[in-house]
């Protein structure tokens, strides 16, 4: 098993510390031959002093520094989980991150928040040309002379132009084309037609029906929408010559 970077910095203060004590040991022996007794005593009172303090210092480094670490890495973690989520509103402060941490962990920091501020940026312009495009098609739509259902696989309208509206008020975007009852004019051709669509998840051959309030036939034709990876789903459904008929008035009805 892999050792963790603090295990690493354990065994690395402990080699240092025996080492120390190693060279003491060999100090304490040399010293021991010194005729000059006092001078022996100081030299054995200052290494014992030196490897104790050096073993002090030790402990104390061998359980700071995993405790700092932490300390450290827990606030960059929680950045990270936030962002993991979805967040990238995450409130840095970077004045404060700057006096509680050393500069190689405010420089993580600070890179998080240049990173966070691109994304921002980026968020902002991408919904901004999203709805730019989105409102760009609604508006080919509203102005194209045939009618346009848009819908998910479930049925739900997503969207639906002003042309169908206007012919079949019984539908709106708050319907749901599978489970809602319509007039039978909708029910036995329109319906009929997008249930056949959504059930196949493949476009279907256009199909003509007779509507008997615009007194003539529509056209009806599809299109499956489909993800980046070829999933359907949802469908367009196109519906043509929707024009009602205008009756002319003769001369003396007119009149």
């Amino acid at each position: 098993m892999k050792k963790s970077f603090t295990s690493k910095i354990r065994v690395i203060i402990l080699l240092i510390f025996l080492i120390s004590l190693v060279q003491g040991t060999i100090l304490l022996k040399l010293v021991t031959n010194f005729d000059d007794i006092t001078l022996k005593m100081n030299i054995q009172n200052t290494v014992i002093i030196t490897v104790f303090i050096q073993f002090v210092l030790a402990l104390v480094l061998i359980f700071y520094i995993p405790v700092f670490l932490r300390k450290a890495f827990a606030e960059i973690h929680q950045i990270l989980k936030e962002i993991s989520l979805g967040n990238y509103h995450v409130d840095i402060d970077l004045d404060n991150f700057k006096k509680s941490m050393g500069n190689e962990f405010f420089a993580v920091i600070l890179s998080i928040s240049k990173m966070l501020s691109s994304v921002f940026k980026f968020n902002i312009l991408k919904k901004d040309k999203i709805v730019e495009h989105h409102n760009r098609i609604i508006s080919v739509l509203n102005l194209a002379e045939n009618g346009f259902i848009i819908l998910d696989l479930d049925g739900n309208i997503i969207y639906m132009n002003d042309v169908v509206t206007d012919v079949f008020p019984a539908i709106s975007e708050k319907s749901n084309m599978i489970n809602t009852n319509f007039p039978p004019e909708i029910e036995n051709n329109v319906k009929k037609y997008i249930i056949n669509v959504l059930n196949a998840q493949t476009k279907q051959e256009f199909q003509q029906y007779f509507i008997p309030s615009l007194k003539h036939h529509i056209t009806l034709n599809s299109a499956i929408v489909r993800d980046s990876i070829g999933e359907p789903k949802g469908a367009v459904i196109a519906l043509s010559n929707l024009k009602k008929v205008i009756k002319k008035l003769s001369p003396d009805i007119s009149e």
